[in-house]
């Protein structure tokens, strides 16, 4: 019952969205040609913000010496070092993917508000719900930036490891590509679910809460069958307390193939979209929401 439930909400939110889409096209297809270009021009702000802060370099330099460093461990057979590199990587991205979506994401709007820079944005021809967007369509952007470079990185450490290791017709190093890069969008997708709740979160709450309910949603999300299977023994108020933290906390852990890569396994593309479908109805249920906490905000 519960799997079927799992499987019908997205279907039915997505026919939601699309019916709610149709019947007001003629109030926001006209509003459209105004709101691109602000939420656009609200991005770039944001990816040049982004690129003046040190923590993305930072980042991005760590990843790849660890993932460089992976290249020493020639004790390894070719399976197991093939293994190794695919799942740290990964692991190394999602990690650093994870913390640098937070400590961007946490600090777009309130860092607007404190510096009172938001004041010289709302005052042009700017809505506030165009700014929350430009804000998350900008950190999306920094992102995807940041998982290429990352990504490229490991599948250049596996095609040169690939070439480096002798291999034997017994033992031969498969750097598995197809899964990796899979692997990978999927993490990405990951993160700006959890992007989007951050935003809505750091539109009610300081900079230092908002990071603390990150890496609580972050924690949640990636253990929900857990919760799942704690609910099923559980009884009274503790069963339904869990059964909600099940189904409105996004379940981070669908988006992550890390296993299935490193392991050769069998990857589920169905499970993988099915995922994305209802990684896409959070984030715009997240985004409408921050739009109206925002602007009934006092700033």
């Amino acid at each position: 019952m519960s799997a079927l439930l799992t499987r019908l909400i997205p279907l039915i939110g997505l026919i939601l969205i699309a019916a709610i889409i149709v019947i007001t096209r003629r109030a926001w297809v006209p509003a459209l040609s105004h709101s691109v270009p602000s939420i656009w021009r609200i991005a770039g702000i944001t990816v040049a913000e982004a690129r003046r802060r040190r923590v993305v370099h930072t980042v991005i330099i760590l990843v790849i010496v660890i993932l460089l460093s992976m290249t020493f461990f020639s004790y390894l057979s070719p399976q197991e070092q093939s293994r190794m590199i695919i799942s740290s990587g990964l692991t190394a991205i999602t990690v650093f993917g994870i913390l640098l979506s937070i400590f961007i994401a946490a600090f777009l709007i309130p860092h607007e508000v404190e510096t009172r820079t938001i004041y010289a944005i709302l005052s042009k021809p700017v809505r506030r719900f165009e700014f929350v967007l430009g804000k998350y369509v900008g950190a999306l952007i920094v992102l995807a930036v940041v998982t290429v470079v990352m990504t490229a990185v490991l599948v250049v450490v596996l095609l040169v490891q690939a070439r480096l290791v002798p291999s034997t017709p017994d033992s031969v190093f498969n750097p598995n590509l197809g899964a990796v890069l899979f692997a990978a969008f999927m993490n990405y997708c990951a993160l700006a679910v959890l992007t989007s709740l951050i935003i809505l979160i750091s539109t009610m709450t300081s900079t230092t809460m908002t990071v603390i309910s990150a890496f609580i949603i972050w924690t949640v999300g990636s253990m929900q069958s857990t919760f799942r299977d704690l609910a099923e023994k559980a009884y009274g108020g503790a069963k339904v307390l869990l059964l909600v933290i099940y189904y409105v906390v996004p379940k981070l852990e669908n988006f992550d193939f890390r296993q299935e890569a490193a392991n050769y396994m069998p990857i589920s593309i169905v499970g993988g979209w099915h995922a994305v479908l209802l990684g896409a109805l959070y984030v715009a249920i997240a985004l409408v929401i921050a739009g109206i906490f925002f602007n009934d905000r006092q700033v």
